[in-house]
């Protein structure tokens, strides 16, 4: 569809909402061109949240590695 624009496919970004704490789901989206995941977090207190947010900053490295 980009190429039936007149856009080069390689200059676009894809970005994927939701992302799963999954790292081979992580990586399988990133190897088939997924630029940006996002992650979605409960509704919760920093007691709840810091320790999700803790095992996205080991698993991103690892994405990215």
């Amino acid at each position: 569809m980009a190429e039936e624009a007149g856009r080069d496919p390689a200059s676009l970004s894809v970005t994927l909402g939701g992302a799963p704490e999954d790292l081979a789901v992580l990586r399988r989206n990133r190897d088939l061109g997924v630029t940006r995941m996002t992650v979605r977090l409960p509704p919760g207190k920093a007691d709840e949240i810091l320790p999700i947010l803790d095992r996205w900053a080991k698993l991103i490295p690892q994405v990215n590695g």
